[in-house]
Order: C-alpha cells, then sequence, then structure tokens
C-alpha cells in the first residue's frame, strides 16, 4: 500500500501563500518550501507535476484571497466605490500578496482582465448604471478611468510609498467617480486622456485648454 504523503496539497499551497506573504514572490522555490515544512523534495511532486503548476494553485489561492476583499466591497452601501477602496486595501494589507497577483512579471494579466475574468466588470458596470443613473457606454468609461486611479493608488501602496485610511479612500474614490462621471457624460473628448492615433488636434479643444 502506498504510503500516505505528509502533507496534503493545499497545506503546500498554504505554506507557499505564507513564504510569498513574509518574503515576496523571489522567495517561493522548491528549496525553501521543502525546507519550511521540513520536508522532501518529493513531497512536492507528489501532488504536483512540476514548480509551474504549483505556482498556478498558488495563484488560484491568491485571487481567492482577492475576491474576499472585493465581495466586502461589494457588500457596502455603494458598491462601486466600495470595490475601489477595498483593491486599494487589499494592496495596503497584503502587499506581496499583490505584487505576485498584479505586477510581477508572470502576472496573470492586467488588473481590468482580472476584474473582468473574476466577474467583477459587469457587477461594476451594472452598479454604475444603478447608482449614477447614467448609459451603459457611460458606466464603461467611468469604470476604465477608476480601474486605472486605483491601480495606480494601489501599486504606490504596495510599495510603501503612500498609505490610506479606508475613511480618506472613501472620499478620494467618492471625488474620483463624480469627476469621471462629468466628464464622461459631456463629450467623449473630454474623458480621453490622449487623442487618439492619427486624430487631428483643433485649436479649441479639450486638449488645448
Amino acid at each position: 500500500m502506498p504510503r500516505k504523503p505528509k502533507y496534503s496539497s493545499q497545506e503546500l499551497v498554504d505554506t507557499a501563500i505564507a513564504i510569498i506573504r513574509e518574503e515576496g514572490e523571489d522567495s517561493l522555490s522548491a528549496r525553501n518550501l521543502v525546507k519550511r515544512l521540513g520536508t522532501a523534495p518529493a513531497t512536492i511532486f507528489t501532488h504536483f507535476s512540476s514548480m509551474e503548476e504549483l505556482e498556478k494553485a498558488v495563484m488560484t489561492k491568491a485571487k481567492a484571497l482577492y475576491n474576499e476583499y472585493a465581495e466586502r466591497g461589494f457588500s457596502k452601501s455603494l458598491p462601486f466605490k466600495g470595490f475601489g477602496v477595498e483593491h486599494v486595501k487589499f494592496a495596503m494589507e497584503e502587499p506581496n500578496l499583490y505584487n505576485f497577483l498584479f505586477i510581477r512579471k508572470k502576472a496573470n494579466g492586467k488588473i481590468e482582465d482580472i476584474i473582468e475574468r473574476e466577474g467583477h466588470r459587469d457587477r461594476l458596470i451594472e452598479e454604475a448604471m444603478k447608482v449614477f443613473c447614467c448609459s451603459k457606454e457611460i458606466a464603461e468609461v467611468v469604470l476604465e478611468n477608476l480601474v486605472v486611479y486605483m491601480s495606480g493608488l494601489a501599486m504606490m501602496c504596495s510599495k510603501g510609498i503612500c498609505s490610506f485610511t479606508e475613511e480618506e479612500l472613501s472620499k478620494m474614490f467618492g471625488m474620483a467617480a463624480g469627476g469621471f462621471l462629468y466628464a464622461a457624460s459631456q463629450n467623449s473628448a473630454w474623458y480621453s486622456i490622449v487623442p487618439k492615433e492619427g486624430e487631428k488636434i483643433e485649436e479649441d479643444s479639450p486638449y488645448t485648454r
């Protein structure tokens, strides 16, 4: 009868998450993992065919932890704003996991792609339409700009450049969303950060004012 593995696959994943949390993603290796567990390398490969397969499982766990923050945001009275607040809180409270998910070279895609894959994008657009009483087109523009805004804040917070209270974040996201909504509802040119390729800039355009 085959000998039962000393550690389960979930225990390996949880230990890998602990290593990333404490030391950063660069410290996640087979050597450090078995050293932390006090076991042999064979333990890893009893459950995973390679470290790449283990990393995929770790990524899934990290996304589940991120989604707990996202769901807290959606449970607030203004989910559209709450999601942004919780996204930045995740970066402040779990900086190494944030970097692992969103910033590292082998990250799981752009932030907006992850938000869409996790099913958050449609919910955010629906909430924006409800709260702002606007069209889907305008809600999409507001969300697009808000994702850029929250990503910048989160990245700086994950690097320890700045930090905010929940109340401060709530006010900041309220003001930002209001500004993006106003710009989007005026004219498409007003919410374009830069002119599109080949676009002629008129003398009296938003780009020159």
